[in-house]
């Protein structure tokens, strides 16, 4: 089952978090103050401007203004980040933070906090290591879990738990659940000022970037969805307010990401912010986040990088080979996205440098990614990805990374020929509605996982004169095919091959030896095999039409004889031993080339 994930739109919202033993919170020392932040005395109500270095006491106010923010430090190591438009104070006697507007992010060492938050209208326990909680218009708030399980304790004596990467709302009253919702990590951690607007990283960081590379993880496999929605301010006991992503883009891209995204660049440097690039004025955007109008594809998801409309990299009258883009003044960063709102072409090879297994960088084309023949194209990080919804081909490219994951996305296809590589350290993955690998040999090594519409999607790998090879593969396809000039071995141990709906089919050929060994064809419908000789082990061939084609057209079994279909061991049909069910009626056909 995929679950579907929507978008926090409380991009610089707080947290609140608190565990079973208590914290006394009694005393402070502010640490940071950006901008207007002051302090009101509970006894006389005198005002008194924050500096870094002050004590705040309890149970004084502390109010922050417009694009402001501050970070309190308890003694016990506990961080209160403060976000903009905030008012709250606490109260010692019965432990309770009284937010009154805004936002706050609480982070307590493991094993120590515990509190209640109070709104206007609500009021809840809320234990936790790293939480924002943000205040909504009905006079409840939200609760969000970034590390860490977080429980929220209502006063009726229900409870609620947030994995992370989860909210919820607290309602007015205080006495009801509200939907469980999963939201992008990495959105809100790259856009949160309450996470990225402070000198000191906090020391639950690890911890959340571990989780964000475990729900990307979720995304890619299918497993998780991201809608393309944002949650709104707005929730009851059944439903949540929800928007839609480009439709508040007017909101989210600036002027100066605007015009960016309507003009070229050209990057024959190794720095992005060369002075030779064209900048209108800038082009590097890192927070807030931007998106692509009017991009179906894309829609939904948001980019923090290098935009323009159309990039061209490494040029022919640059003459670098290769071209070496240094990209270490991000290294600090989850990911850095590379995106041009229309195409984006390489032209000569290119490596992208100064990464570790910590970043992610992606190349990402509005309408089409072309990348010249022959060439290389590396970048060694976590993760190194391309995506547009154009066809993406590889003509004799070496796609590269050696320190993590490797992953291809069309909305189009996906075209590996030539000679083509796409070699990775980690999972290499190719996405598309079709993907084709032709060249004189074909070889894929995984781990390797190739995801196409398992209702109309195609996989072919066609090898001109030389073999097939399909190792550590998992396919979803509709119709998977197969051509060699000389043999298939297709090993199936520990992968998935599947498939669905009507007249899935399944397709090798070749002039000399298909091999399939411990392989599940049984999503498949329709199975034909022709070659010299065929030799199964470890097979399910299902309940479909099955149709075996060799030289001699024998069926020979528990062992390998050339000419024959040799069903060596274990394979099986209708649950049974295969070879009960050949050229009977049973459904499989063993019959000759001519």
């Amino acid at each position: 089952m995929k679950t579907l994930i929507v978008l926090s739109l409380c991009l610089g919202c707080l947290a609140a978090a608190s565990t079973s033993s208590a914290i006394d919170l009694k005393r402070s020392k502010i640490t940071q103050v950006v901008n207007d932040v002051e302090i009101i005395s509970a006894a006389d109500q005198t005002k008194k401007t924050a500096a870094v270095n002050d004590t705040f006491t309890m149970p004084d106010i502390l109010r922050t203004g417009p694009a402001s923010r501050a970070e309190l430090v308890a003694e016990d190591d506990t961080v209160t980040r403060v976000g903009a438009n905030t008012i709250f104070s606490f109260d010692p006697a019965s432990r309770t933070i009284d937010l009154k507007q805004g936002s706050l992010l609480f982070h307590s060492p493991h094993g120590k906090g515990g509190g209640t938050i109070h709104t206007g209208s609500a009021t809840a326990s809320v234990l936790g290591s790293t939480l924002i909680v943000t205040t909504t218009s009905s006079g409840g708030f939200k609760v969000l879990a970034l590390e860490d399980q977080a429980e929220i304790n209502f006063l009726n004596g229900l409870k609620q738990k947030l994995d992370p990467g989860q909210m919820t709302f607290i309602l007015p009253g205080g006495n009801q659940l509200a939907p469980i919702i999963i939201f992008r990590l990495d959105t809100l951690t790259e856009n949160s000022l309450l996470l990225k607007g402070f000198n000191q990283k906090l020391s639950s960081m690890p911890l959340i970037l571990d989780e964000i590379k475990k729900q990307l993880k979720l995304i890619k496999s299918g497993k998780e969805t991201d809608t393309g929605l944002v949650v709104g301010d707005n929730a009851n006991a059944g439903q949540v307010e929800v928007l839609d992503f480009n439709t508040i883009e007017s909101l989210v891209n600036s002027p100066d990401v605007r015009a960016a995204l309507g003009s070229d660049a050209t990057i024959n440097q190794s720095s992005l912010t060369d002075a030779t690039i064209p900048v209108p004025p800038g082009r590097i955007f890192l927070n807030p986040e931007f998106v692509l109008p009017g991009n179906s594809f894309f829609n939904g998801e948001s980019f923090s990088g290098f935009a323009a409309h159309n990039i061209s990299i490494n040029t022919p009258a640059a003459n670098l080979n290769p071209l070496t883009v240094d990209m270490s003044p991000y290294a600090n960063r989850a990911e850095f996205d590379i995106v041009a709102a229309n195409n984006l072409n390489i032209e000569g090879s290119v490596t992208f440098s100064g990464l570790s297994a910590d970043n992610t960088v992606s190349l990402f084309a509005g309408n089409q990614i072309s990348i010249s023949p022959n060439i290389t194209v590396e970048a060694d990080a976590g993760d190194f990805e391309l995506s547009s919804p154009g066809a993406l081909t590889l003509d004799g490219v070496n796609l590269v990374n050696n320190t993590g994951e490797l992953g291809l996305t069309s909305g189009s296809v996906i075209n590996l020929e030539n000679g083509a590589a796409a070699n990775s350290e980690g999972l290499l993955t190719f996405t598309a509605p079709e993907v084709n690998f032709s060249g004189p040999n074909v070889d894929v090594e995984g781990p390797t996982v190739i995801n196409t519409d398992p209702n109309t999607g195609s996989v072919t790998m066609t090898a001109s004169s030389g073999s097939v090879t399909v190792t550590g593969t998992s396919i979803t396809t509709h119709v998977l095919t197969l051509n060699s000039g000389d043999g298939i071995l297709l090993d199936g141990s520990g992968q998935i091959l599947a498939a669905s709906g009507a007249n899935a089919t399944a397709n090798f050929t070749a002039p000399n030896l298909i091999t399939v060994n411990n392989a599940d064809l049984s999503s498949f419908s329709i199975i034909n095999m022709a070659a010299n000789t065929i030799n199964l082990s470890d097979v399910n061939l299902g309940s479909g039409i099955v149709t075996l084609k060799s030289l001699l057209g024998l069926l020979n079994v528990g062992s390998s004889v050339p000419g024959d279909v040799n069903f060596i061991e274990n394979v099986s049909y209708k649950g049974g031993l295969a070879q009960n069910y050949v050229n009977n009626g049973g459904g499989i056909t063993v019959t000759t080339l001519h």
